[in-house]
């Protein structure tokens, strides 16, 4: 017999119990916060139409490339899911009733073909908020502070949101000599400058610009801090300066404090049209989080503008920065039969209507082989249903951490247990 490969497919993963408990914890927390904010579940589907997701307007020529599209069984071109904002975008153009504004959340997985490394696969989880049907920037402004919440509801404390505005950079690119065709590329070489360096970026540049408009670029590229400083030193429109200070305005309304506005960030998705986020913890790990306005993507799919914003958490690079200690099981006692495995079963299942997660040996193995099972699997309880434990009418409650044991009723085991 030929041997198997048993290894998972190349950029996807097997979670152990230890970690997709993290995972849930840190999952439920996120939900938690994003329903305090008004946002509403949706789910759609993993497969989508390729005619959707390689739409003009959606991702951009770089973003295609990583796109997993292939022929199914009916022969219909069809691909996984790349984001969860074009499926958004998808169901409010099929469900035009929906009242607004429609402000909903997704945890879910996508997939992109790109190359594997610290914090990057190519199957992994976003945790989106968008509100869509919202032209205001108190919309992305509300957006910002729903991901800060979130963050720290979960315990990542030290982040900063790195801000920028495409209507701005589209005035200043204009200004620099960028042809008005050459823009959404020349935004796609910019997004390059976490992995490229300035020497390559002005290469990429020069290519279809002059020497001047480059180097024009390359010094815009190096504002960032504190907006007000900043728009002193470039040549802003009176409706875009309008607009980002109301924006900013609302930040401050929200209690954001933690951000800068940053003229290097440009976001390569096509179909960003206004302020653009993005989440960094550090350069160690980079970015966290990203989002921004994207008031044409509906537009695109229907012929009618739907303004909408939203953010989006990775939770892989959340975890990363988390670093948080894995658990085993939610077990919280191990009830452990001496040849009375029918009454332990009865004992298990009155913990459990109490509320109480439990398990218990069902293969007759020693005492001794238990408590070593309990321990290792970190349980922090463990309860032993004996004759001499039956006769008396109690059973012996073990702390697995001290190894002292009390012989009580079950209902003070479980009274004991839920404090």
């Amino acid at each position: 017999m030929a041997k198997l490969n048993l290894e998972t497919v190349r950029g996807m993963r097997d979670f152990m119990p230890e970690e997709k408990i993290l995972r849930d914890e840190v999952i439920g927390k996120i939900k938690k916060v994003f329903e305090s904010y008004g946002f509403a579940p949706l789910e759609t589907p993993v497969l989508e139409n390729i005619e959707l997701l390689k739409g003009k307007g959606q991702y951009g020529d770089e973003a295609l490339k990583l796109v997993y599209d292939f022929t199914d069984k009916g022969g219909r071109q069809v691909g996984l899911r790349y984001d969860l904002t074009v499926p958004l975008a998808r169901v409010v153009a099929m469900n035009q009733q929906l009242p607004k504004p429609f402000k909903r959340y997704c945890i879910d997985k996508v997939w992109r073909y790109e190359r594997p490394q610290a914090g990057r696969y190519r199957e992994f989880y976003q945790c989106d908020v968008d509100t869509v049907g919202v032209d205001s920037p108190a919309a992305d402004a509300e957006v910002i502070a729903c991901a800060n919440s979130a963050l720290k509801a979960i315990g990542v404390e030290k982040f900063v949101f790195r801000i920028n505005s495409r209507k701005l950079m589209n005035e200043l690119l204009t200004d620099a000599g960028v042809p008005k065709n050459q823009i959404v590329r020349t935004l796609r070489i910019l997004d390059k400058l976490d992995k490229l360096s300035k020497d390559e970026i002005a290469k990429e540049l020069r290519a279809f610009l002059s020497e001047e408009s480059t180097n024009e670029l390359l010094e815009l590229m190096k504002l960032s801090g504190d907006w007000y400083k900043i728009s002193k030193t470039i040549k802003v429109c009176g409706d875009t300066q309008k607009i980002i200070e109301e924006f900013l305005n609302y930040l401050k309304s929200f209690g954001i404090k933690n951000f800068i506005i940053d003229l290097s960030l440009a976001r390569g998705l096509d179909y960003y049209t206004g302020f653009v986020f993005e989440i960094e913890a550090g350069k160690e790990i980079g970015s966290i989080g990203s989002g921004g306005r994207y008031d044409t993507l509906v537009e695109g799919l229907i012929g009618q503008k739907v303004p909408a914003t939203g953010i989006s958490l990775g939770l892989e690079r959340v975890l990363c920065v988390l670093k948080a200690k894995k658990i085993k099981t939610k077990t919280k006692v191990y009830v452990v039969p001496i040849k009375e495995t029918a009454k332990a079963i009865e004992i298990a299942e009155e913990l459990r209507k109490a509320g109480i997660n439990c398990d218990l040996d069902l293969s007759g193995r020693s005492v001794g082989k238990n408590l070593e099972y309990a321990s290792k699997m970190e349980i922090p309880f463990a309860i032993l249903v004996g004759e001499q434990e039956i006769k008396a009418g109690k059973v012996k409650l073990r702390d697995m951490a001290t190894g002292s044991e009390e012989l009580l009723t079950v209902e003070k085991a479980i009274s004991n247990l839920k404090q």
